[in-house]
């Protein structure tokens, strides 16, 4: 997992966030408050919000060529509230299982996912 800390609140980050996720085309599936669910059990966890998003004409040609990749998509940011900062975490699609046994187009969009994500820590400082 990746870990970027962004010096503005989790409201601030969020927009920059998802105006940077629609900006690439891209749709946002869900946005999980995962505090108010944490709440609704009587728990307590810091304002957490989980953003899944994807494009499904690049990640179905993903799914198309390997299953265990197919199970990291749609891919997804999470946000946690620290103090006055934001902690954003994602996975490297590097990372992703599968990726090794990916053909040529596969590699191609692991790697503009993997710059897509760096792009967005940079849209949300």
């Amino acid at each position: 997992m990746e870990h970027v800390i962004v010096n503005s609140n989790i409201d601030t980050v969020e927009k920059k966030v998802v105006d940077f996720i629609h900006g690439k085309g891209f749709k946002v599936f869900d946005n999980i408050d995962q505090k108010a669910e944490a709440d609704n059990v009587g728990l307590e966890i810091p304002e957490t919000r989980l953003i899944i998003f994807g494009n499904p004409k690049v990640g179905t040609l993903l799914m198309q060529e390997n299953d265990d990749v197919t199970f990291e998509l749609p891919i997804k940011v999470l946000l946690i509230a620290k103090n006055d900062q934001t902690e954003l975490i994602y996975r490297d699609p590097h990372d992703f299982p599968g990726n090794d046994q990916l053909k040529e187009q596969g590699k191609k969009i692991i790697e503009k996912m993997h710059h897509m994500y760096q792009e967005m820590m940079e849209a949300a400082k």
